[in-house]
C-alpha cells in the first residue's frame, strides 16, 4: 500500500553499511542485561574451577559404582539390575544387602553410568565433563530459584544481590570439590539438581497456577530421590520457600505437597521391591561402618556434637580438607570437651532462632532452616552415616551457609560507609575459595594420588592409613628399581602398621602388611600378619594364597622351618584343604622326617581315599628313604590307577623300575611321561639312560641330544 513504511530489520547489516556502523550492530547484538550477565558468570566460574579434573581417572568408590559393577559395565541390559537391585549388586552379588545397614539404593546416577559405558565405554573424561556441566547447571538453577525467592533484595548494583552473591558463594566453596572431582559424586549433584527443579515448579504454580507445573514437581523430585534419598528434606524446605514469598491458601500448600508426597511414596515402593527391609546388624559389629563402636553412649552424643562444631569451622576456614574421617581421624570425645559445649550452644541458637523468626519471614531463619533441615539426615544424631563426618554432607546444607552470607553483605555492608571493604573482602573469599578449589582438584587425579595425599591429612584414621599402604604396594612392580621398591614398601609398610594400630580388627591391614612384609623377605612378620588375618576371617583367600607364597618361597630359599611354621598355619584355619597337608609332608619327606611324613600321608589317605599324590609320595618314600621296593610299587601302582596322567608317579614308576633292572618297564613309564611333558629335561634324561642300559644306543644318543637342546 503506498505511503505504508516497510518494517525494517532491526541490525540491518547490508554490504554497504560502514564498518562503524557494524561495529556498533555487532555491540547491541551481544549486548546480556545485568541479569543475563550474572548467569554467564556463573556459568564460566563453575566449568573454570573444576576444568583441571576432566583429565583425572576413576578414584575410590567409583570402582563400587562404576568399573567394578558388572550391572554398570552391562550397559543398557544393566538398566533393569540397577532399578531392582542394590546399588553394588554389581560387585558382591546377593550380600551386598548384607554389607551396610540400610542398604543403598541410587539408581538413577548409577544409570547414567550404565548409559556412559554403553555409548563410550570406560571413558572417565566423559565421566568428568558431564559432572561439570551438571554442576554449572546447578549453580545457574539455584541463581533462577533464589532469584524467585529473594526479588525484594536485588541491588541497584547487580553483582551485589543476594541471589547472585550467594550462588558464587555456593558454586566457589571448596567442600563442593569432593562431589564435583569424584565421578561417583553424581548422585549427589542429580539429587540437588532435581531437588531445585521441584522447587523451581512449586514457586512457578504459586505464581501462574498451572497444574503443568506441579506434574513437572512430583517428575523432578523423584528422580532427585532416586538419586539420592536426601531430597527428602526439600519437603520441608520447598513450603517454607513458598511462605517466604508471599502469604498463601493453607490449599495451595497442599497441593504443593501433595506432589512431593507421591515421589516419596514412589521412590519408598522402588526401594522396598529393591533392598526389601533391610535391618542395622551389620553396623553393630564393624567399626568401620560404625564409627562410635567403641564409644559410650556419652562419648557418642559428644563426638556427634563436637562434629557439627567440626562442619562450621570447616565452611568458614576450608584449609584442610581430606575425604577420611573414619575412626579415628576425628578422636572420641566427652562432655566435658569445651568444644562440645560450644558446639552445642551455638546449634541451640540457631534452632531456637529460626523456630522464632522463620514465621516472621526472616531470611537469616530461612537461610539456618536450609541448613539445620538438609544437615539433620547427615549429622548422625537420627541415623548412623558410618563415619564421624565427610566434607560431601555439606553439599546441600552449604546453601544456608551462602544465603545466609549474601544476606548480611545485602543488608548491613552494601549501604555503609564499609561497602568497599566489604566487597573487596568478598572478592578475595571468592578468589581464594577458588584457587583452592582448583588445587585441591589434583589429589583426586586417581586412587593413588587421593590416598597418598589424604594419609597427610587424616593420620589417625585406619582406613586411609590402610588405603595409602595399599596403593603404595600395588604401584611396584618387576620393573620397578629395588631402591625405589624397597623405600615405597617401607613407607607402604609404616601406613599399614598405623592403620592396623589404630584399628586391630582391620582384616585388609593385615593381609597388605602382610604381603608388603614377603615382598621384602621379612617371611617371619609376614606370616604372622597373614595370621591375623586369618584369625578375623579363616577364608579370606588373600591372605590364604600369600601365605601359601610365602611357605613356598621360603621352602625354595631353604628356609625349611619358616615354610613348616607357614604350612602348619594354614593347616591350622584351612583344614579342609589336602594339598597344604601334602606339602607339608612333602616338605618333611625331604628334610629326614620321613616318619612324620608317613603319618601326614597316612592321614590323607584316611580322609580323602582318591588323592593319589598321596599314594605316589608314600610310594616314593619307601622305595627312595626305606629301600622297601615291594611297599613302594603298592603304593605307586594304587597313584597309577588313580591318576594315570599324573607326571611324578610316572617318573617315580619308570626310577624304580629302572633300580630294579626292570628296563621294559621302566621305558614304559618314562614314554608315558614325555608325552605329557616332551621339555623335561629329567625325563629325556632317563629315556637317554633306559634305551642304553636295553643295549639301543641309537635311541640313547636321540634323546641325548634332545636333553641336550
Amino acid at each position: 500500500m503506498q505511503g505504508q513504511k516497510k518494517p525494517q530489520k532491526k541490525y540491518p547489516l547490508s554490504p554497504k553499511t560502514s564498518p562503524l556502523k557494524v561495529a556498533k550492530a555487532q555491540r547491541r547484538m551481544l549486548h546480556l542485561s545485568p541479569a543475563n550477565w550474572q548467569y554467564v558468570i556463573l556459568c564460566f566460574l563453575s566449568l573454570l574451577i573444576y576444568s583441571n579434573t576432566l583429565f583425572f581417572d576413576y578414584a575410590l568408590d567409583d570402582g563400587l559404582i562404576i568399573t567394578d559393577n558388572k550391572s554398570t559395565k552391562k550397559g543398557f541390559e544393566g538398566l533393569g539390575e540397577i532399578f531392582t537391585k542394590n546399588s553394588f549388586y554389581g560387585v558382591f552379588g546377593d550380600e551386598a544387602n548384607e554389607l551396610l545397614p540400610g542398604g543403598r539404593y541410587r539408581p538413577l546416577a548409577q544409570a547414567t553410568f550404565a548409559v556412559e559405558y554403553e555409548v563410550f565405554d570406560k571413558n572417565p573424561f566423559v565421566s568428568h565433563l558431564l559432572n561439570i556441566l551438571l554442576y554449572a547447571f546447578i549453580c545457574m538453577l539455584l541463581l533462577k530459584v533464589l532469584r524467585n525467592i529473594f526479588e525484594k533484595y536485588e541491588n541497584e548494583k547487580w553483582y551485589l544481590s543476594v541471589p547472585f552473591i550467594a550462588s558464587l558463594l555456593f558454586a566457589c566453596h571448596p567442600l563442593h570439590t569432593e562431589v564435583v572431582a569424584n565421578i561417583k559424586g553424581r548422585d549427589e549433584l542429580l539429587s540437588l539438581a532435581g531437588s531445585l527443579a521441584s522447587l523451581h515448579f512449586s514457586l512457578q504454580y504459586i505464581k501462574t497456577l498451572k497444574p503443568l507445573n506441579l506434574f513437572f514437581s512430583f517428575l523432578v523430585f523423584s528422580l532427585a530421590l532416586l538419586s539420592k534419598e536426601n531430597a527428602v528434606t526439600f519437603l520441608a524446605i520447598i513450603p517454607f520457600s513458598v511462605f517466604l514469598i508471599q502469604k498463601t491458601s493453607f490449599k495451595k500448600y497442599i497441593f504443593i505437597v501433595l506432589p512431593l508426597l507421591t515421589s516419596v511414596a514412589v521412590y519408598f515402593l522402588l526401594r522396598v521391591n529393591a533392598l526389601g527391609f533391610i535391618s542395622n546388624t551389620v553396623e553393630n559389629n564393624e567399626l568401620l561402618n560404625n564409627p562410635f563402636l567403641q564409644a559410650t553412649t556419652s562419648e557418642k552424643y559428644a563426638t556427634i556434637f563436637y562434629t557439627w562444631g567440626k562442619y562450621l569451622l570447616l565452611i568458614l576456614f576450608p584449609f584442610s580438607l581430606t575425604h577420611d574421617y573414619y575412626p579415628y581421624h576425628i578422636s572420641l570425645t566427652t562432655f566435658s570437651d569445651f568444644r562440645v559445649i560450644i558446639s552445642m550452644f551455638i546449634y541451640i541458637t540457631m534452632i531456637i532462632y529460626c523456630i522464632i523468626r522463620i514465621w516472621e519471614k526472616d531470611i537469616i531463619a530461612f537461610a539456618l532452616l536450609i541448613f539445620l533441615a538438609t544437615f539433620s539426615i547427615s549429622s548422625n544424631l537420627l541415623i548412623n552415616i558410618g563415619t564421624f563426618m565427610n566434607e560431601r554432607f555439606m553439599f546441600v546444607p552449604l546453601l544456608g551457609f551462602a544465603i545466609f552470607v549474601a544476606y548480611i553483605v545485602h543488608r548491613f555492608l552494601s549501604k555503609s560507609k564499609f561497602a568497599t571493604v566489604a566487597k573487596v573482602i568478598l572478592i578475595i573469599i571468592l578468589a581464594f575459595y577458588s584457587v583452592r578449589i582448583f588445587s585441591r582438584n589434583f589429589a583426586w587425579r586417581n586412587s593413588f594420588t587421593l590416598l597418598t595425599t589424604d594419609v597427610k591429612t587424616s593420620v589417625n584414621s585406619a582406613k586411609v592409613n590402610v588405603g595409602a599402604g595399599e596403593v603404595l604396594i600395588k604401584s611396584v612392580n618387576d620393573n620397578t628399581p629395588d631402591s625405589v621398591k624397597q623405600r615405597v614398601i617401607g613407607q607402604a609398610i609404616k601406613y599399614l602398621q598405623k592403620g592396623v594400630e589404630i584399628y586391630p580388627g582391620f582384616k585388609a591391614g593385615w593381609v597388605y602388611m602382610g604381603y608388603g612384609q614377603h615382598l621384602t623377605g621379612d617371611y617371619k612378620n609376614s606370616r604372622n600378619s597373614l595370621e591375623q588375618a586369618l584369625k578375623l576371617n579363616p577364608k579370606d583367600a588373600n591372605a590364604i594364597s600369600y601365605l601359601h607364597a610365602d611357605a613356598l618361597t621360603c621352602y625354595n630359599l631353604g628356609n625349611f622351618r619358616q615354610s613348616e611354621e607357614n604350612f602348619k598355619t594354614l593347616i591350622h584355619f584351612v583344614p579342609e584343604n589336602t594339598e597344604f597337608k601334602y606339602l607339608l609332608a612333602e616338605l618333611y619327606a625331604n628334610t629326614g622326617k620321613a616318619d612324620t611324613a608317613e603319618i601326614i600321608l597316612h592321614e590323607i589317605i584316611k580322609n580323602n581315599p582318591g588323592y593319589d599324590r598321596a599314594y605316589n609320595k608314600l610310594g616314593e618314600i619307601y622305595g627312595r628313604i626305606y629301600g622297601n621296593f615291594s611297599k613302594s610299587f603298592e603304593y605307586l601302582y594304587k597313584a597309577y590307577e588313580l591318576n594315570p596322567a599324573h607326571l611324578e608317579t610316572l617318573r617315580n614308576l619308570g626310577t624304580a623300575h629302572g633300580l630294579r633292572g626292570e628296563y621294559n618297564q621302566s621305558l614304559k613309564f618314562f614314554l608315558e611321561a614325555e608325552k605329557i611333558k616332551p621339555d623335561d629335561k629329567d625325563i629325556l634324561k632317563k629315556l637317554s639312560i633306559t634305551y642304553r642300559n636295553l643295549g639301543d644306543n641309537q635311541k640313547a644318543m636321540e634323546y641325548e641330544q634332545k636333553a641336550s637342546e
